[in-house]
């Protein structure tokens, strides 16, 4: 890549906010805030490492940051085969803060730092209890649900959700909205589409519909943003005239501010729909034996490493299908229908969505960003780290085990060995595909 930009780097940061998509600034800018004088943004060209980025991501990234006036810097892709350069750019960082455990967060260049995670979606659960979160220094929770099971891989804190301060202190951005409300026809109810990426999305099933349904409402898109760079097809399945369609660099506050009423698939960002209290239309498109079985096979893609489940039939976003916390969508062509049941916000999901703030979401006081801001200087500050709690141990007694049975296969295979030997190996990779709950209670009757 071309390095004609020049990063605007703070010489006093001991914090680094590691992004890779510019939406990411939005999660984050309100604990950067209160650390500014002490922190900078670090763009991470090697998050996919080592598959290259795709150019525009990093050129975004820039652009996004620079219209804000913050501090940053920019870690190429190319750096990454520079070891010393690799050293001097991370010394004098003592945390860095990111949203996935892989890129800059993972090289033994950035050891020396304390590493902190920033929970930013409340859907997709095997996302936030993958057994790979056991290795982040401080954990930061959006609320109980989360928090409950988190901290017994590591340290953790629930702050809130920092990226809804502005939505709680009505600090949103008006010259957002006023832009989107330009779009709009004031006679039509606003209709928000949130899709997710991958065999989750709903887009190809929907598109139809929304092109159908676009003489009634006001049909705004944002697509996840994976999807732009990763499904182009789907994009030009939402290319419509009577559809308002934005990409990812987009905040979705302002959004909410126009939204009477969500339509949502498999997405984290139901949950921020139901944060901000607005009625929820959520497809239940996907059978409990395809969650189950067939989305947990590897998949590939252009740009990202291959990626396994990320979900399952008994993760939240699901069980709110089917116990009535929200309206499900059964089938596309039901979607006008489905959205008149929404806009209507009858008692029961009014109720529904106050009970799911209570339990996935803490404080909602406008203070999240100050709450994460404390909690990470206060990791900072400690000369020792607390020590790990038992799943940590847990995990780590498996996949020693795991490695160490891996590794005598790949060398020897079952052949000059014992049968026991060889079976007991393929005990391991049985007890790794269990289900998350049963594997950890098979281990500790095996190690414990």
């Amino acid at each position: 890549m071309n390095k004609k930009y020049q990063d605007n780097p703070n010489p006093n940061a001991k914090i680094g906010f590691v992004i890779m998509y510019p939406f990411q600034f939005n999660v984050f800018k309100n604990v950067y805030e209160r650390l500014k004088d002490e922190a900078e943004f670090i763009i991470d060209g090697g998050r996919f490492f080592p598959n290259p980025p795709p150019p525009e991501i990093i050129e975004n990234c820039i652009r996004t940051l620079q219209e804000q006036g913050v501090y940053f810097r920019v870690l190429y892709y190319e750096d990454y085969r520079r070891q010393k350069y690799l050293v001097d750019f991370f010394s004098n960082y003592k945390a860095l803060v990111g949203l996935w455990r892989s890129g800059c967060l993972v090289i033994p260049q950035t050891d020396k730092a304390r590493k902190v995670h920033m929970n930013y979606g409340a859907g997709k659960e095997l996302t936030m209890f993958w057994s790979r979160h056991r290795d982040w220094d401080l954990y930061l929770c959006l609320g109980p649900r989360v928090y409950e099971i988190i901290k017994l891989f590591t340290w953790a804190e629930i702050v809130g959700y920092p990226k809804f301060d502005d939505w709680f202190n009505d600090t949103v951005d008006e010259n957002a909205v006023s832009e989107i409300k330009k779009k709009l026809d004031p006679s039509k109810k606003t209709v928000l589409y949130l899709p997710t990426h991958g065999d989750l999305s709903s887009i190809d099933a929907l598109a139809g519909e929304l092109r159908k349904n676009t003489s009634l409402y006001n049909i705004l898109v944002k697509p996840h943003y994976y999807t732009p760079l990763e499904e182009p097809d789907r994009i030009k399945k939402l290319q419509h005239n009577g559809i308002i369609l934005f990409q990812d660099e987009s905040d979705t506050l302002p959004f909410f501010k126009v939204a009477d009423a969500v339509v949502s698939d498999n997405s984290s960002a139901i949950f921020d729909a139901i944060l901000a209290d607005k009625p929820v239309v959520v497809t239940d498109f996907l059978s409990e034996e395809y969650l189950n079985d067939e989305h947990k096979k590897l998949k590939s893609f252009r740009f990202r490493l291959p990626e396994g489940a990320l979900t399952y039939s008994q993760s939240i976003e699901q069980r709110i299908k089917r116990d009535g916390s929200v309206v499900a969508l059964k089938k596309a062509a039901e979607f006008k229908n489905a959205v008149e049941q929404a806009l209507a916000d009858g008692q029961q999901f009014q109720e529904a969505r106050k009970k799911l703030r209570e339990e996935i979401f803490a404080f909602n006081d406008g203070k999240c960003g100050e709450r994460a801001a404390c909690a990470i200087q206060k990791l900072i500050s400690l000369e020792r780290l607390p020590e790990k709690p038992i799943l940590y141990h847990v995990f780590e007694a498996e996949y020693q085990v795991f490695r160490e049975y891996s590794n005598a296969l790949s060398k020897t295979g079952p052949s000059g060995r014992s049968i026991m030997d060889y079976y007991s190996s393929r005990a391991v990779f049985r007890i790794k595909s269990l289900p998350f709950f049963k594997r950890v209670a098979t281990v500790i009757k095996e190690f414990f």
